[in-house]
């Protein structure tokens, strides 16, 4: 019998960037420190890829910081590449040796600080964003963007009673998520009980609405579309969705194993984690599955 081949999870494109096939990423194949060989603050990566941006790098202007998830899923301790400083770290060799052993994410912590990660030790730090002093540099990352049939304007119905159907997906939205409505945060009981208000008011003259799942919200994260939030940061969504909303949306994906915990989906950085569902510290977007009726050719 022959060899069966293993599929390369990391593609190098012969553009300076690299495919990573499992997780439908594109990254640069150079972070900063080998392009401008220096170490940048949070503010100055910004600067960086909004020129990366600008300049199409690769044919593409959706550009971003890498959220902590992906930068953590980036490191593997089988893998050995070689640091700025000779050191050992742990990513495909398939990128550029001699890089720097960090990078920025899109995880931030107030107002001033920002996580960074260490691919020599898979180690989370954080800093205040205008640090320039320890070993900061950015490595730049885009999501593979899946073809679709529609066209955004094919794609996305705004009618006039608060709601988006998205003809993609099959879903209508809510437009309004429930800080804008309720001005606060609530638990993810809490936002339960905001559909199942939706539902006894038959909003928009429906009785099934619900929490989105993961992938649902997912959905309408849009890297490429900034949106003010409430607070007057930056999340990202399709543009059909109106400014002031909360940058969390609560799921109702659950833990296989512990009913404590429930996702929440990040509409700043597009990470998700499960948090203790008692915490009042995320949104709702509530959503239905469109039937077959009121889907438009």
């Amino acid at each position: 019998m022959g060899e069966t081949k293993v599929k390369a999870r990391f593609v190098d494109n012969g553009d300076e960037t690299v495919t990573d096939v499992k997780k439908g990423l594109m990254w640069a194949k150079d972070d900063t420190w080998v392009k401008l060989g220096k170490l940048v603050s949070w503010w100055q990566g910004q600067e960086y890829i909004k020129e990366l941006n600008e300049k199409k790098f690769a044919g593409y202007s959706d550009w971003r910081f890498p959220n902590g998830q992906e930068a953590r899923e980036l490191y593997d301790p089988e893998l050995s590449n070689t640091d700025m400083e000779g050191c050992e770290t742990h990513i495909d060799p398939v990128f550029t040796s001699g890089c720097g052993y960090t990078t920025w994410t899109t995880e931030t912590r107030g107002a001033k600080a920002a996580m960074g990660y260490d691919y020599r030790a898979d180690y989370e730090y954080w800093l205040a964003r205008e640090n320039e002093g320890f070993p900061s540099g950015i490595r730049p990352v885009r999501s593979l963007t899946q073809e679709t049939k529609l066209s955004p304007d094919e794609r996305y119905v705004v009618h006039n009673n608060g709601t988006v159907s998205d003809l993609e997906t099959g879903l209508m939205w809510k437009l309004d998520d429930s800080y804008l409505e309720l001005d606060k945060w609530i638990s993810w009981a809490e936002a339960k009980i905001y559909v199942g208000e939706l539902n006894k008011e038959e909003f928009a003259d429906h009785t099934d609405w619900r929490l989105p799942s993961r992938k649902e919200a997912q959905s309408i994260h849009n890297p490429n579309n900034p949106v003010v939030d409430t607070y007057g940061d930056t999340l990202y969504l399709v543009p059909v969705f109106p400014p002031g909303a909360g940058q969390t949306t609560w799921t109702k994906t659950l833990h296989k194993t512990d009913d404590t915990v429930a996702i929440r989906f990040n509409y700043y950085s597009g990470d998700y984690k499960f948090h203790k569902k008692g915490l009042r510290s995320h949104g709702a977007r509530a959503v239905r599955t469109l039937r077959p009726e009121e889907k438009e050719s």
